[in-house]
């Protein structure tokens, strides 16, 4: 089987002995044991049910990830993971990203199945603060206003609202939407924020 190029690589350590660590890499390849990895990290705690390692250090396209990644192990879905982020170019990524702090996420199950959903979310780059986004709401016609008044409106105010009014969330750079909460426009169908 050929080598795979890593896509995360997570450090764990030891929760006592922080000095222990080791890198692991994922996706696995067919013939790689993450548990024969963790056994420095694990000898002495077999009998124990606390979790004898905790995740030390993530590297990853996705900078969210380590927040919603289990200490526990779940190494098989982790390797799942790294492969569907593999396979996503780097909008698809970041778009990832703002979906992992839109939706509740508890279970490593929960981030899989974000990954997932890809294509229930709109990515707008480069509309990374409020003042960015009530800036592109009133230039698009989604929130209208006169033009003669657009010099006053308080952009940063128009930005918040509408972030609170959707499930969405920033990433570095840009916003993700969910698309069924996406505003209606004036014809009356939905269009939803639209980067020229």
């Amino acid at each position: 089987m050929e080598e795979r190029e890593p896509v995360i690589k997570i450090l764990y350590e030891n929760t006592t002995r922080p000095v222990n660590q080791i890198w692991l890499t994922f996706p696995l390849s067919g013939r790689e044991k993450p548990e024969q990895k963790m056994l420095p990290l694990t000898r002495g705690h077999e009998k124990k049910s606390s979790i004898p390692f905790r995740i030390a250090k993530v590297e990853s396209p996705i900078p969210n990830l380590k927040q919603y990644l289990p200490a526990d192990g779940w190494f098989q879905e982790i390797s799942c993971l790294a492969e569907k982020i593999g396979k996503m170019d780097r909008e698809e990524q970041m778009k990832f990203s703002g979906i992992l702090d839109c939706r509740p996420i508890s279970t490593i199950g929960d981030v899989l199945e974000a990954a997932d959903s890809l294509q229930l979310y709109e990515y707008f780059p480069d509309v990374t603060c409020s003042r960015e986004l009530g800036g592109y709401v009133v230039e698009n016609g989604i929130m209208e206003f006169p033009r003669t008044v657009w010099p006053y409106l308080d952009y940063h105010g128009i930005g918040e609202e509408f972030y609170a009014s959707y499930n969405c969330a920033y990433t570095e750079s840009g916003l993700v939407v969910r698309k069924e909460e996406e505003p209606e426009v004036e014809e009356g169908h939905t269009q939803g924020i639209q980067i020229q």
